[in-house]
Protein backbone atom coordinates (compact mmCIF):
# COMPACT_ATOMS: atom_id res chain seq x y z
CA UNK A 1 0.00 0.00 0.00
CA UNK A 2 1.56 3.38 -0.68
CA UNK A 3 0.56 6.54 0.57
CA UNK A 4 -0.34 10.01 -0.88
CA UNK A 5 -0.34 13.60 0.14
CA UNK A 6 -3.58 14.86 -1.41
CA UNK A 7 -4.15 19.19 -1.87
CA UNK A 8 -6.71 20.27 0.39
CA UNK A 9 -8.93 23.74 -0.31
CA UNK A 10 -10.72 24.16 3.32
CA UNK A 11 -9.58 21.31 4.88
CA UNK A 12 -11.42 18.84 2.42
CA UNK A 13 -9.10 16.28 0.15
CA UNK A 14 -9.60 18.10 -3.47
CA UNK A 15 -9.62 14.13 -4.73
CA UNK A 16 -12.77 13.39 -2.72
CA UNK A 17 -14.63 16.53 -3.70
CA UNK A 18 -13.84 15.72 -7.49
CA UNK A 19 -14.53 12.31 -7.06
CA UNK A 20 -17.62 12.75 -5.32
CA UNK A 21 -18.95 16.19 -7.25
CA UNK A 22 -17.15 16.69 -10.20
CA UNK A 23 -19.29 16.11 -13.39
CA UNK A 24 -19.64 12.61 -15.51
CA UNK A 25 -19.40 12.12 -19.25
CA UNK A 26 -23.09 10.34 -19.26
CA UNK A 27 -25.84 13.16 -18.30
CA UNK A 28 -28.48 10.62 -18.42
CA UNK A 29 -27.17 9.23 -14.98
CA UNK A 30 -28.75 9.85 -11.90
CA UNK A 31 -26.45 11.53 -9.35
CA UNK A 32 -26.67 8.70 -6.67
CA UNK A 33 -24.93 6.98 -10.23
CA UNK A 34 -22.78 9.15 -10.87
CA UNK A 35 -21.47 9.40 -7.01
CA UNK A 36 -21.04 5.52 -7.07
CA UNK A 37 -19.28 5.43 -10.16
CA UNK A 38 -16.79 8.12 -8.72
CA UNK A 39 -16.18 6.06 -5.59
CA UNK A 40 -15.04 3.36 -7.07
CA UNK A 41 -12.73 4.47 -9.25
CA UNK A 42 -11.07 6.49 -5.36
CA UNK A 43 -8.22 5.25 -3.55
CA UNK A 44 -8.97 3.99 -0.62
CA UNK A 45 -7.41 6.60 1.80
CA UNK A 46 -10.12 8.56 -0.70
CA UNK A 47 -12.59 6.42 0.62
CA UNK A 48 -11.79 6.78 4.17
CA UNK A 49 -11.60 10.82 3.91
CA UNK A 50 -14.71 11.23 1.71
CA UNK A 51 -16.75 9.51 4.59
CA UNK A 52 -14.63 11.51 7.66
CA UNK A 53 -15.85 15.10 5.58
CA UNK A 54 -19.35 13.53 4.92
CA UNK A 55 -19.94 13.21 8.76
CA UNK A 56 -19.21 16.77 9.47
CA UNK A 57 -22.12 18.49 10.45
CA UNK A 58 -23.29 21.15 7.58
CA UNK A 59 -20.92 19.47 5.11
CA UNK A 60 -24.13 19.18 2.41
CA UNK A 61 -24.67 22.80 2.51
CA UNK A 62 -20.75 23.72 2.41
CA UNK A 63 -20.17 21.80 -0.60
CA UNK A 64 -23.12 23.23 -2.59
CA UNK A 65 -24.88 20.94 -5.24
CA UNK A 66 -24.81 18.08 -2.93
CA UNK A 67 -28.80 16.39 -2.71
CA UNK A 68 -30.68 16.66 0.15
CA UNK A 69 -29.07 14.73 3.08
CA UNK A 70 -32.05 12.06 3.02
CA UNK A 71 -31.02 11.54 -0.58
CA UNK A 72 -26.74 11.06 0.16
CA UNK A 73 -26.62 7.89 -1.02
CA UNK A 74 -24.51 6.16 2.19
CA UNK A 75 -25.68 2.93 1.87
CA UNK A 76 -23.22 2.89 -1.36
CA UNK A 77 -20.70 4.53 0.33
CA UNK A 78 -21.34 1.73 3.42
CA UNK A 79 -20.61 -0.55 0.74
CA UNK A 80 -17.05 0.89 -0.29
CA UNK A 81 -16.24 1.13 3.07
CA UNK A 82 -16.76 -2.68 3.78
CA UNK A 83 -15.13 -3.42 0.78
CA UNK A 84 -11.88 -1.51 1.27
CA UNK A 85 -11.80 -3.02 4.74
CA UNK A 86 -12.07 -6.49 3.52
CA UNK A 87 -8.88 -5.94 1.73
CA UNK A 88 -6.79 -4.38 4.24
CA UNK A 89 -8.13 -6.99 6.42
CA UNK A 90 -7.00 -9.87 3.89
CA UNK A 91 -3.81 -8.39 3.17
CA UNK A 92 -3.22 -8.30 7.02
CA UNK A 93 -3.48 -11.92 7.10
CA UNK A 94 -1.65 -12.78 4.11
CA UNK A 95 1.05 -10.62 5.64
CA UNK A 96 0.72 -13.08 9.00
CA UNK A 97 0.37 -16.45 7.07
CA UNK A 98 3.05 -15.27 4.39
CA UNK A 99 7.44 -15.95 5.06
CA UNK A 100 7.04 -12.89 7.08
CA UNK A 101 6.10 -14.69 10.24
CA UNK A 102 9.47 -16.79 10.77
CA UNK A 103 11.24 -13.15 11.43
CA UNK A 104 8.71 -12.14 13.05
CA UNK A 105 8.67 -15.31 15.61
CA UNK A 106 12.55 -14.49 15.82
CA UNK A 107 12.16 -11.10 16.95
CA UNK A 108 9.15 -11.68 18.91
CA UNK A 109 10.95 -14.58 21.11
CA UNK A 110 14.64 -12.23 21.25
CA UNK A 111 12.31 -9.55 22.84
CA UNK A 112 10.46 -11.81 24.82
CA UNK A 113 13.60 -13.05 26.05
CA UNK A 114 15.33 -9.75 27.23
CA UNK A 115 12.57 -8.76 28.80
CA UNK A 116 12.30 -11.44 30.88
CA UNK A 117 15.68 -11.25 31.99
CA UNK A 118 15.49 -7.70 33.02
CA UNK A 119 12.56 -8.59 34.89
CA UNK A 120 13.82 -11.16 36.77
CA UNK A 121 17.02 -9.79 37.67
CA UNK A 122 15.55 -7.33 39.51
CA UNK A 123 13.20 -9.72 41.13
CA UNK A 124 15.90 -11.89 42.48
CA UNK A 125 18.05 -8.05 43.41
CA UNK A 126 18.06 -8.40 47.47
CA UNK A 127 19.14 -4.82 47.02
CA UNK A 128 16.65 -2.88 44.91
CA UNK A 129 13.95 -5.60 46.31
CA UNK A 130 14.54 -6.17 49.24
CA UNK A 131 12.59 -8.11 52.22
CA UNK A 132 12.26 -5.12 53.98
CA UNK A 133 8.35 -4.61 54.17
CA UNK A 134 7.92 -6.84 51.61
CA UNK A 135 10.31 -4.77 48.92
CA UNK A 136 7.07 -1.74 48.53
CA UNK A 137 10.66 0.32 47.27
CA UNK A 138 11.34 -1.70 45.00
CA UNK A 139 7.53 -2.54 43.68
CA UNK A 140 7.02 -0.07 40.98
CA UNK A 141 9.98 -0.70 38.92
CA UNK A 142 9.33 -4.31 39.31
CA UNK A 143 5.64 -4.21 38.29
CA UNK A 144 7.15 -2.11 35.14
CA UNK A 145 9.28 -4.72 33.93
CA UNK A 146 6.88 -7.26 34.24
CA UNK A 147 4.69 -5.37 32.09
CA UNK A 148 6.78 -5.21 29.17
CA UNK A 149 6.81 -8.57 29.01
CA UNK A 150 3.50 -9.19 29.48
CA UNK A 151 3.03 -7.28 26.74
CA UNK A 152 4.75 -9.29 24.35
CA UNK A 153 3.20 -12.48 26.32
CA UNK A 154 -0.43 -11.79 26.20
CA UNK A 155 -0.48 -10.10 22.31
CA UNK A 156 2.50 -11.57 20.49
CA UNK A 157 0.95 -11.18 17.19
CA UNK A 158 -0.01 -7.05 17.99
CA UNK A 159 3.67 -6.52 19.35
CA UNK A 160 4.85 -8.16 16.10
CA UNK A 161 3.25 -5.77 14.37
CA UNK A 162 4.73 -2.79 16.17
CA UNK A 163 8.22 -4.71 14.91
CA UNK A 164 7.46 -4.43 11.34
CA UNK A 165 6.41 -0.64 9.57
CA UNK A 166 5.03 -2.85 6.61
CA UNK A 167 2.84 -4.81 8.72
CA UNK A 168 2.22 -1.67 11.32
CA UNK A 169 1.04 0.12 8.08
CA UNK A 170 -1.57 -2.79 7.02
CA UNK A 171 -3.25 -2.72 10.47
CA UNK A 172 -3.43 1.37 10.87
CA UNK A 173 -5.15 1.37 7.87
CA UNK A 174 -7.29 -1.83 8.78
CA UNK A 175 -8.09 0.50 12.42
CA UNK A 176 -8.90 3.81 9.81
CA UNK A 177 -11.11 1.57 8.11
CA UNK A 178 -13.10 0.46 11.76
CA UNK A 179 -13.26 4.21 12.33
CA UNK A 180 -14.70 5.11 8.63
CA UNK A 181 -17.47 2.23 9.17
CA UNK A 182 -18.20 3.53 12.70
CA UNK A 183 -18.27 7.18 10.91
CA UNK A 184 -21.04 6.22 8.11
CA UNK A 185 -23.22 4.06 11.24
CA UNK A 186 -21.96 0.80 10.17
CA UNK A 187 -20.97 -2.26 12.07
CA UNK A 188 -18.12 -3.92 12.10
CA UNK A 189 -17.56 -7.63 11.34
CA UNK A 190 -18.48 -9.59 14.45
CA UNK A 191 -14.83 -10.94 14.17
CA UNK A 192 -13.65 -7.71 13.78
CA UNK A 193 -14.43 -5.35 16.36
CA UNK A 194 -10.67 -4.17 17.11
CA UNK A 195 -7.50 -4.98 15.28
CA UNK A 196 -5.60 -5.64 18.71
CA UNK A 197 -8.56 -8.78 19.39
CA UNK A 198 -8.59 -9.92 15.70
CA UNK A 199 -4.49 -10.19 15.85
CA UNK A 200 -5.27 -12.70 18.37
CA UNK A 201 -6.11 -15.48 16.20
CA UNK A 202 -1.75 -15.13 14.86
CA UNK A 203 -0.94 -15.60 17.78
CA UNK A 204 -0.83 -19.33 17.78
CA UNK A 205 1.57 -19.19 14.57
CA UNK A 206 3.84 -16.91 16.61
CA UNK A 207 3.99 -20.45 19.20
CA UNK A 208 4.85 -18.32 22.70
CA UNK A 209 4.87 -21.16 25.00
CA UNK A 210 8.22 -22.23 23.00
CA UNK A 211 10.07 -18.76 22.93
CA UNK A 212 13.21 -18.51 25.47
CA UNK A 213 12.62 -21.98 26.56
CA UNK A 214 14.18 -25.67 26.51
CA UNK A 215 12.43 -28.62 24.19
CA UNK A 216 13.05 -30.02 27.38
CA UNK A 217 10.72 -27.84 29.43
CA UNK A 218 8.27 -27.44 26.78
CA UNK A 219 7.56 -30.93 27.01
CA UNK A 220 7.47 -30.69 30.75
CA UNK A 221 4.83 -28.00 30.46
CA UNK A 222 2.59 -29.98 28.35
CA UNK A 223 3.04 -33.19 30.62
CA UNK A 224 1.87 -31.37 33.79
CA UNK A 225 -0.57 -28.99 32.21
CA UNK A 226 -2.51 -32.44 31.24
CA UNK A 227 -1.51 -34.09 34.34
CA UNK A 228 -3.07 -31.06 36.18
CA UNK A 229 -6.41 -30.83 34.19
CA UNK A 230 -7.17 -34.86 33.54
CA UNK A 231 -5.29 -36.84 35.68
CA UNK A 232 -4.24 -35.43 39.59
CA UNK A 233 -6.38 -36.69 42.47
CA UNK A 234 -6.71 -33.25 44.50
CA UNK A 235 -9.36 -31.73 47.12
CA UNK A 236 -8.50 -28.21 46.01
CA UNK A 237 -11.53 -26.61 45.46
CA UNK A 238 -12.33 -23.82 42.96
CA UNK A 239 -10.57 -21.78 44.39
CA UNK A 240 -7.36 -23.27 45.64
CA UNK A 241 -7.24 -24.84 41.96
CA UNK A 242 -7.23 -20.60 40.77
CA UNK A 243 -4.84 -19.99 43.06
CA UNK A 244 -2.10 -22.67 41.60
CA UNK A 245 -3.19 -21.88 38.05
CA UNK A 246 -2.37 -17.97 38.41
CA UNK A 247 1.06 -19.42 40.01
CA UNK A 248 1.76 -21.44 36.66
CA UNK A 249 0.96 -18.88 34.29
CA UNK A 250 2.90 -16.00 35.53
CA UNK A 251 5.52 -18.58 36.01
CA UNK A 252 5.00 -19.95 32.34
CA UNK A 253 5.32 -16.15 31.09
CA UNK A 254 8.03 -15.56 32.86
CA UNK A 255 10.14 -18.61 31.42
CA UNK A 256 10.14 -21.03 34.34
CA UNK A 257 8.39 -24.20 34.41
CA UNK A 258 4.96 -25.05 35.98
CA UNK A 259 4.47 -26.99 38.52
CA UNK A 260 2.33 -30.03 39.15
CA UNK A 261 -0.52 -29.90 41.97
CA UNK A 262 -0.10 -32.41 44.78
CA UNK A 263 -2.31 -33.12 47.35
CA UNK A 264 -0.25 -33.87 50.00
CA UNK A 265 1.54 -30.47 49.85
CA UNK A 266 -2.89 -29.10 49.56
CA UNK A 267 -3.48 -30.96 52.24
CA UNK A 268 -0.19 -29.87 54.60
CA UNK A 269 -0.81 -26.34 53.23
CA UNK A 270 -5.06 -26.08 53.99
CA UNK A 271 -4.02 -27.60 57.74
CA UNK A 272 -1.87 -24.98 58.03
CA UNK A 273 -4.78 -22.58 57.48
CA UNK A 274 -7.11 -23.95 59.54
CA UNK A 275 -4.35 -24.23 62.61
CA UNK A 276 -3.64 -20.43 62.11
CA UNK A 277 -7.26 -19.16 62.38
CA UNK A 278 -7.94 -21.54 65.25
CA UNK A 279 -5.01 -20.16 67.17
CA UNK A 280 -5.48 -16.76 66.07
CA UNK A 281 -1.53 -16.80 64.97
CA UNK A 282 -0.33 -15.84 61.38
CA UNK A 283 3.33 -17.38 60.31
CA UNK A 284 5.35 -19.54 59.15
CA UNK A 285 6.27 -21.09 62.42
CA UNK A 286 3.66 -23.00 64.26
CA UNK A 287 3.25 -23.17 68.09
CA UNK A 288 2.50 -26.89 67.74
CA UNK A 289 5.48 -28.64 68.19
CA UNK A 290 5.13 -31.60 65.90
CA UNK A 291 3.99 -28.62 63.01
CA UNK A 292 6.61 -26.59 63.84
CA UNK A 293 7.77 -25.48 60.01
CA UNK A 294 6.80 -25.90 56.80
CA UNK A 295 8.28 -28.99 56.04
CA UNK A 296 7.52 -30.45 59.04
CA UNK A 297 3.63 -29.81 58.02
CA UNK A 298 4.29 -31.48 54.38
CA UNK A 299 6.52 -34.24 55.77
CA UNK A 300 3.25 -35.24 58.51
CA UNK A 301 0.97 -35.09 55.08
CA UNK A 302 3.93 -38.01 52.87
CA UNK A 303 5.89 -35.23 51.22
CA UNK A 304 9.73 -35.35 52.53
CA UNK A 305 11.34 -32.41 51.15
CA UNK A 306 9.05 -29.10 51.27
CA UNK A 307 10.99 -26.06 51.29
CA UNK A 308 9.10 -23.34 50.44
CA UNK A 309 6.02 -21.61 51.59
CA UNK A 310 3.45 -18.24 51.26
CA UNK A 311 0.60 -17.40 53.52
CA UNK A 312 -1.80 -14.74 53.54
CA UNK A 313 -5.16 -13.65 55.29
CA UNK A 314 -8.17 -11.64 54.87
CA UNK A 315 -8.20 -12.97 50.92
CA UNK A 316 -11.41 -13.98 49.47
CA UNK A 317 -10.43 -15.53 46.38
CA UNK A 318 -7.70 -17.72 44.24
CA UNK A 319 -6.31 -14.80 41.90
CA UNK A 320 -6.70 -12.02 45.02
CA UNK A 321 -3.78 -14.79 46.90
CA UNK A 322 -1.66 -14.47 43.99
CA UNK A 323 -1.94 -10.92 43.65
CA UNK A 324 -0.76 -10.52 47.15
CA UNK A 325 1.75 -12.60 46.99
CA UNK A 326 3.14 -11.37 43.69
CA UNK A 327 3.31 -7.43 45.55
CA UNK A 328 5.63 -8.85 48.51
CA UNK A 329 9.07 -9.53 47.46
CA UNK A 330 9.84 -12.58 49.50
CA UNK A 331 6.49 -13.98 48.50
CA UNK A 332 6.91 -12.94 44.76
CA UNK A 333 10.83 -14.55 44.87
CA UNK A 334 9.03 -18.18 45.78
CA UNK A 335 6.44 -17.97 43.20
CA UNK A 336 9.33 -18.39 40.74
CA UNK A 337 11.17 -20.60 42.77
CA UNK A 338 13.18 -23.96 41.85
CA UNK A 339 10.22 -25.85 42.40
CA UNK A 340 8.04 -28.66 40.96
CA UNK A 341 5.23 -29.88 43.24
CA UNK A 342 2.23 -27.33 44.82
CA UNK A 343 -0.35 -27.10 47.14
CA UNK A 344 -2.63 -24.59 47.83
CA UNK A 345 -4.77 -24.66 50.56
CA UNK A 346 -7.45 -22.30 52.56
CA UNK A 347 -9.16 -21.90 55.62
CA UNK A 348 -12.05 -19.20 56.08
CA UNK A 349 -10.26 -16.01 54.85
CA UNK A 350 -7.04 -17.31 55.25
CA UNK A 351 -4.21 -18.92 52.99
CA UNK A 352 -1.51 -21.68 52.77
CA UNK A 353 0.85 -21.98 49.33
CA UNK A 354 3.38 -24.59 49.61
CA UNK A 355 6.02 -25.48 47.47
CA UNK A 356 8.20 -28.64 47.19
CA UNK A 357 10.73 -30.00 44.71
CA UNK A 358 11.76 -33.69 46.15
CA UNK A 359 8.62 -35.88 45.36
CA UNK A 360 5.84 -36.69 42.71
CA UNK A 361 2.50 -38.11 42.26
CA UNK A 362 2.67 -37.86 38.40
CA UNK A 363 2.93 -41.46 36.92
CA UNK A 364 3.62 -43.41 40.11
CA UNK A 365 1.55 -45.99 41.96
CA UNK A 366 -0.26 -44.52 45.02
CA UNK A 367 -0.71 -46.15 48.21
CA UNK A 368 -2.30 -43.53 50.38
CA UNK A 369 -5.98 -44.33 51.14
CA UNK A 370 -7.17 -40.76 51.44
CA UNK A 371 -5.64 -40.02 47.24
CA UNK A 372 -7.08 -43.18 46.36
CA UNK A 373 -10.10 -42.30 47.93
CA UNK A 374 -10.36 -39.40 45.93
CA UNK A 375 -10.03 -41.60 42.79
CA UNK A 376 -13.03 -43.61 43.88
CA UNK A 377 -14.89 -40.58 44.20
CA UNK A 378 -14.70 -39.20 40.81
CA UNK A 379 -16.53 -42.73 39.99
CA UNK A 380 -19.27 -42.56 42.42
CA UNK A 381 -22.35 -42.66 41.16
CA UNK A 382 -24.54 -39.86 43.19
CA UNK A 383 -27.65 -41.72 42.18
CA UNK A 384 -27.16 -44.72 43.58
CA UNK A 385 -27.20 -45.98 47.11
CA UNK A 386 -25.32 -49.43 46.10
CA UNK A 387 -22.50 -46.97 44.73
CA UNK A 388 -22.39 -44.82 47.97
CA UNK A 389 -22.88 -48.17 50.35
CA UNK A 390 -19.99 -49.96 48.08
CA UNK A 391 -17.22 -46.55 48.65
CA UNK A 392 -18.86 -46.87 52.51
CA UNK A 393 -17.62 -50.35 52.69
CA UNK A 394 -14.09 -49.73 50.83
CA UNK A 395 -13.76 -46.61 52.88
CA UNK A 396 -14.30 -48.63 56.21
CA UNK A 397 -11.77 -51.05 55.04
CA UNK A 398 -9.14 -48.02 54.82
CA UNK A 399 -9.96 -47.37 58.33
CA UNK A 400 -11.36 -43.69 56.96
CA UNK A 401 -14.04 -43.11 59.42
CA UNK A 402 -15.77 -39.93 58.68
CA UNK A 403 -16.28 -40.82 54.93
CA UNK A 404 -17.90 -44.49 56.04
CA UNK A 405 -20.87 -42.07 57.66
CA UNK A 406 -20.48 -39.56 55.00
CA UNK A 407 -21.56 -42.06 52.38
CA UNK A 408 -23.59 -44.56 54.89
CA UNK A 409 -26.06 -41.70 55.27
CA UNK A 410 -25.87 -40.90 51.70
CA UNK A 411 -27.12 -44.07 51.14
CA UNK A 412 -29.92 -43.85 53.28
CA UNK A 413 -30.86 -40.70 52.10
CA UNK A 414 -31.35 -42.67 48.43
CA UNK A 415 -33.20 -45.60 49.50
CA UNK A 416 -33.87 -45.30 53.24
CA UNK A 417 -34.54 -49.19 53.61
CA UNK A 418 -30.97 -50.10 52.50
CA UNK A 419 -29.61 -52.97 55.02
CA UNK A 420 -25.88 -52.61 54.13
CA UNK A 421 -26.49 -48.88 55.15
CA UNK A 422 -27.79 -48.98 58.36
CA UNK A 423 -25.58 -51.56 59.74
CA UNK A 424 -22.68 -49.45 58.67
CA UNK A 425 -23.86 -46.69 60.49
CA UNK A 426 -24.74 -49.29 63.86
CA UNK A 427 -28.22 -48.92 63.18
CA UNK A 428 -31.18 -51.69 63.64
CA UNK A 429 -34.77 -51.65 63.29
CA UNK A 430 -37.53 -51.96 65.52
CA UNK A 431 -40.73 -51.64 65.84
CA UNK A 432 -40.24 -50.31 62.24
CA UNK A 433 -37.41 -47.66 62.90
CA UNK A 434 -34.08 -47.59 62.18
CA UNK A 435 -32.21 -47.09 65.96
CA UNK A 436 -28.72 -47.27 67.13
CA UNK A 437 -28.22 -50.99 67.78
CA UNK A 438 -28.00 -51.24 71.65
CA UNK A 439 -25.25 -54.46 71.59
CA UNK A 440 -22.70 -52.86 68.26
CA UNK A 441 -21.00 -49.95 68.09
CA UNK A 442 -21.10 -47.45 64.93
CA UNK A 443 -19.93 -49.22 62.23
CA UNK A 444 -20.30 -52.61 63.55
CA UNK A 445 -22.57 -53.63 60.92
CA UNK A 446 -21.57 -55.88 58.04
CA UNK A 447 -18.21 -56.94 57.45
CA UNK A 448 -18.50 -58.05 53.82
CA UNK A 449 -18.35 -56.69 50.48
CA UNK A 450 -20.72 -55.34 47.85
Amino acid sequence: MRSIMPQRYGGVNKEVLAAGLAPVQCNRMNWTDRFAQRTRLMRRSAVRELLQVASQPGIISFAGGLPAAELFPISRVKAAAAAVLDRDRRALEEWFKGPHISAAKRKVEEALIARRKDAIARIFDLTRYPEENHGAVGQPEVDRLVDLVRKVWDHPAHFARTLFPDADVLARALEDDLGCLERCGAKPPEDLDSVEHWLARFDVLLARERMGVTQQQVEWNEAVDKYNSDEVLTSADKEEVACARATNDYRRMMGFKVLEVDERLVRAARKHSEEMKKLHYSAHESPVAENRSPSQRCAREGYPGANGENIAGGISNGEVAFKGWYRSSGHHRNLLGAFAQIGVGRFDDLWTEDFGASSTLRGRRIYDPSILYLGKLKKLDVKSASSEVELALWCRSQKLDDKVELHARAAVALDPENEKAHALLGEVKQSGKWVPSPKQGKHAGTTGGT
